[in-house]
């Protein structure tokens, strides 16, 4: 136990970011949070060939709709009676592979200490700026690489099979790219949960299509994030490289001038638009040292301006803001030469 808190400890310490005082630092004295993490994952494998209706009821009363949500939306078994649900586990517990990672998440993660703490600073900060909100239990599983985080009102379940990191086999077998699980290791879970509770919170599909407005959600959502997890390193926020993000701040007055004289800011065409601002490995037609996602990255930086100059503006009065010309207007944001 003691080598697992100074393990997280330390990579606490190493991610905090080199920039001096950070904006987001709050005083969370006298805030307290309570919850639980439990491993459905050990509980499911734990009987091995021998589910039973009894054992799935069993499961059903531990883990409430959790357990439901896992069954017939994560696994996707149809839906009867406990006897039929019982013989649909046991198919999946027995099946080699899934065997096989479930023995590596287990392995991985022989605890939760560090899960546990990561997510408490969550809550605490969460608790902070949005106190009278309830926060869930957190519930961990394996899903055979179908669901990395779901959230519900009463859970944030956390698929540990997403998480083995980028040396596993499973990953390039599956034809997942190397950009993506590149980041499939254990310090990009508390990220993906805040970025995953943000995303239920906030729903994409309302945001108007249009780039200037998609780039500030995301700058939103990277705002957030931080306020989240003030000690997180920016590159486990974004998902960028050191060096991507080096890249992005050496050539941040180049980039926002490519979307100016390209009149690309309230392009409604997201064919168009889209490589500015989805999951890739670069930013195609920008130098390969470029990270995806350039635009979110921008976004950022917009929305860090709107929230210094607009002193009496809050947290949760930003995330209410749906204009995104207003959000840009009076953040004058204009990077210098």
């Amino acid at each position: 136990m003691k080598k697992g808190i100074y393990y997280f400890l330390v990579v606490v310490l190493a991610l905090i970011s080199a920039c001096g005082s950070n904006k987001h630092d709050v005083d969370l004295e006298g805030i307290e949070v309570s919850f639980n993490v439990e491993r459905f994952e050990k509980d499911l494998f734990s009987k091995g060939s021998e589910i039973t209706a009894s054992d799935v009821e069993r499961l059903r009363k531990k883990y409430g709709s959790f357990a439901d949500i896992f069954f017939f939306n994560m696994i996707r078994l149809p839906e009867g009676p406990d006897s039929s649900v019982a013989t649909g586990l046991n198919m999946f517990v027995n099946d080699a592979e899934i065997k096989d990672v479930a023995r590596l998440s287990d392995s991985v993660f022989t605890d939760v200490t560090e899960i546990k703490e990561g997510i408490e600073g969550f809550y605490l900060h969460h608790k902070y700026y949005f106190p009278e909100r309830h926060l869930p239990e957190v519930v961990t599983y394996i899903s055979a690489f179908n669901y990395a985080v779901i959230t519900t009102d009463s859970v944030i379940g956390i698929g540990l099979d997403m998480f083995l990191g980028p040396t596993i086999n499973y990953y390039p077998r599956m034809g997942i790219p190397k950009y993506m699980f590149s980041r499939f290791s254990r310090e990009y879970i508390i990220p993906s949960v805040v970025k995953a509770w943000f995303q239920s919170d906030y729903d994409i599909s309302m945001v108007k299509n249009e780039l200037l407005s998609q780039m500030i959600y995301q700058g939103k959502q990277l705002y957030y994030m931080k306020a989240m997890l003030p000690e997180m390193h920016d590159s486990l926020l974004t998902g960028f490289t050191g060096e991507q993000l080096k890249w992005c701040e050496g050539n941040e007055t180049e980039m926002w001038s490519f979307f100016i004289e390209n009149k690309l800011l309230f392009s409604t065409d997201q064919a168009a638009y889209s490589k500015y601002i989805n999951d890739g490995p670069t930013t195609n037609g920008f130098p390969k040292e470029s990270p995806a996602k350039i635009g979110a990255w921008i976004g950022w930086r917009i929305v860090n301006t709107y929230m210094e100059k607009s002193k009496n503006i809050n947290l949760t009065d930003l995330l209410r803001e749906r204009d995104a010309q207003k959000i840009l207007e009076v953040s004058g944001y204009k990077p210098e030469k």
